[in-house]
């Protein structure tokens, strides 16, 4: 009988970390919330954000539970001057796949569903200024595209909002 019960108490073990191993796997991955500054340059030929070739900036954006989290995105450099622009997109989900905050927009075709527009804009003397945060962990990345016309220049912070 007792031969028994240490059965039962090995098959339960076994499943509760099968189950913990798999629920672990589904999770999605959460990344340290950290301070960011950092410059980005590009040029591309057109803004069209599903043209395969089109050079997109990206930044992702982690914030633990209840901490506020502020991302400013100035042009200090952009072709046309203040006339100059180019659109932001949220995608609700970490995602650092590029190489030093740059990608393809190819590159984004999987995730590309769940990519929206800010509803906002980055101008030549307007930055781009976007709080997260909240009582949860959460994860976000944003997105935008180098304008035409010439060389742009972008300075990214990420500050920890008191």
């Amino acid at each position: 009988m007792r031969g028994f019960w240490v059965r039962v108490i090995i098959a339960v073990v076994v499943c509760a970390l099968a189950v913990f191993l798999v629920m672990l796997s589904l999770a999605p991955p959460q990344a340290t919330p950290r301070e960011l500054d950092f410059t980005l340059s590009g040029t591309n030929d057109c803004l069209r954000f599903l043209n395969a070739t089109v050079s997109v900036c990206y930044v992702p954006v982690a914030t633990a539970a209840n901490e506020n989290w502020l991302l400013t995105i100035n042009c200090t450099k952009m072709p046309g001057g203040d006339n100059g622009w180019t659109e932001v997109y949220i995608y609700r989900g970490y995602w650092d796949k590029g190489i030093g905050n740059k990608c393809m927009s190819e590159d984004l075709y999987p995730i590309l569903k769940d990519i929206e527009s800010a509803d906002a804009e980055i101008r030549g003397s307007i930055p781009f200024t976007r709080g997260f945060g909240g009582s949860t962990p959460q994860s976000y990345t944003v997105f935008f595209i180098f304008p035409p016309g010439g060389q742009a220049t972008f300075h990214v912070t990420l500050t920890r909002a008191l």
